[in-house]
């Protein structure tokens, strides 16, 4: 069968878990759930979804041709605001806890073109941080030479791993990146409390986030991966590091406020509409209340690699 997505075309499938190979029927509709895309230039497009009935794992059904949609990817025109410092810091804290400091080296991989959080940390002090992501230029930070500056202390791994087709592979060339007793945190939606039945929710289509995430795991499946590179898991933070109690700096008041708008993420890149924000009591209650009703749609979890 040959899907059509704006010209771009596949016969391809994700018929098979990434995870444990359980093979989905294609003929089974009742398997599959329907989201729309969530950035504004393919808003109109609609793919589809399944999640695996034996791990859990959300997959997302449609393969598409990835390059088209990143060429109009909001996050790559994103500048470093005062916002953006100011929820870093928790980013920042969840990587200080393991001992993270101006002495040590740390990889932001998949940091996108912009390194908005090596931007952070430089002008935190910090000079043996880099950024690497593989649609960066090759005279920016796609330049894979960057690699080379290894082993790292610390790698960052945030929103990634659900963008990549084979997560044992990148995580297999990260092992060969990261020290001996270094930490790696990777940072992804918690497929566990996705509900595919609500695909008009911000909270969960944002996280489904189709056609770019490609599968999406759970706390168990995350740390099986890591897991099977021998690494420890040695912490779980059950939210996303922008999700705080600070008033309006939380998961369920951005999405209150991409409602208000046009519902595409493309809003949370343009400059903050306040007087619109404040005329929406939805949006005020969740600014206030968001971070006690979190639906904890988002996780960290911190690895060890052994000293062997």
């Amino acid at each position: 069968m040959q899907l059509t997505h704006n010209n771009v075309i596949t016969s391809k499938q994700r018929l098979s878990c990434s995870i444990c190979d359980y093979r989905v029927d294609p003929n089974n509709e009742s398997t599959f759930a329907t989201f729309p895309c969530s950035i504004r230039a393919f808003k109109d497009e609609k793919f589809k979804v399944w999640r695996c009935p034996d791990c859990q794992t959300i997959h997302c059904l449609d393969v598409v041709d990835l390059d088209h949609y990143y060429a109009k990817y909001a996050i790559f025109q994103t500048e470093l605001t005062w916002t953006y410092r100011f929820v870093y810091g928790n980013l920042y804290r969840q990587l200080k806890k393991h001992g993270f400091s101006k002495s040590g080296s740390l990889l932001d991989y998949g940091c996108g073109t912009n390194a908005l959080f090596v931007q952070y940390l430089q002008e935190q002090g910090f000079t043996n941080i880099y950024g690497y992501d593989p649609y960066g230029t090759k005279d920016g930070f796609g330049n894979p030479t960057t690699l080379q500056r290894g082993p790292f202390d610390y790698i960052l791994l945030q929103d990634v791993i659900e963008h990549v087709e084979d997560p044992n592979a990148l995580l297999s060339e990260l092992d060969s990146l990261l020290a001996p007793g270094g930490y790696i945190l990777i940072g992804t939606p918690n497929a566990a409390n996705i509900d595919l039945n609500q695909p008009d929710l911000p909270e969960y289509y944002n996280c489904v986030h189709i056609p770019y995430h490609l599968h999406i795991y759970t706390r168990e499946t995350l740390e099986s991966l890591g897991k099977s590179q021998g690494w420890e898991p040695v912490d779980f933070f059950a939210r996303k590091y922008y999700d705080t109690p600070w008033f309006a700096f939380n998961f369920r008041a951005l999405n209150a406020y991409v409602s208000l708008l046009d519902g595409t993420t493309n809003v949370l890149c343009e400059p903050f509409k306040l007087g619109k924000a404040l005329t929406s009591p939805k949006f005020l209650f969740y600014a206030i209340f968001g971070y006690w009703l979190s639906f904890h749609v988002e996780m960290s979890i911190m690895f060890r690699k052994s000293l062997n």
